[in-house]
């Protein structure tokens, strides 16, 4: 766990942090130098493509130290591994299918509007939502007024007896679809519902 803490840091600080102060430093006191400008240009290539394939990659053993120094390799003075790198494997692919990741890049930044307000558009109708769930929530658990005060004039208290839970949602009557079977059962119900009035000295009261 610290060993991969560890690891981490020094990753941001040496293939982050420090190569991208050094080509902040080529930029602005160096900026007709060509070959500096290149050889930064091709490291920062090569990071976004290692980043970009990294979840391909990163099941591998030791993955964050071999990326460190992987990193230390392309830009460190007595190796620039960046213009190896590059020039030898990074460059011949990408020339040879130049072509259609262009043609892929001008579709995609022809699409990027819609795609964007899509992605906009629905976080905000979800966060809506979910805003609203919240909300029923809390006022559904808000109680009445007219029952707090009366239990506070008797006395009562929240503590002394347990929440009822809520009633189940009203189901589906199997006689929705057959209104005449429906009115034949209203009608049975009533009828085995009645309560009569019990009997006291042959009487009914």
């Amino acid at each position: 766990m610290l060993g991969e803490l560890l690891s981490k840091i020094l990753l941001l600080l040496f293939g982050y942090a420090m190569p991208a102060f050094e080509c902040f430093k080529t930029v602005e006191t160096r900026p007709n130098d060509a070959h500096m400008l290149r050889f930064w240009c091709q490291y920062w290539i090569i990071v976004a493509m290692v980043i970009a394939f990294e979840s391909v990659i990163s099941w591998m053993p030791m993955y964050s130290e071999m990326k460190l120094a992987f990193f230390v390799y392309l830009w460190y003075p007595k190796t620039k591994g960046s213009d190896v790198v590059y020039d030898t494997f990074l460059r011949p692919i990408v020339m040879q299918y130049e072509p259609n990741i262009e043609q892929r890049l001008l579709h995609l930044r022809a699409k990027s509007g819609q795609l964007l307000s899509f992605y906009v558009k629905n976080f905000a109708d979800k966060g809506t939502a979910f805003f609203m769930d919240v909300l029923r929530y809390v006022v559904s658990e808000k109680p009445d007024g007219s029952n707090g005060e009366r239990n506070k004039k008797s006395g009562w208290s929240p503590f002394a007896t347990k929440r009822r839970p809520p009633s189940p949602p009203p189901q589906e009557s199997i006689f929705d679809s057959n209104p005449d079977a429906a009115l034949v059962a209203e009608a049975l119900r009533a009828t085995i519902g009645a309560n009569p009035r019990r009997a006291h000295n042959g009487k009914h009261y």
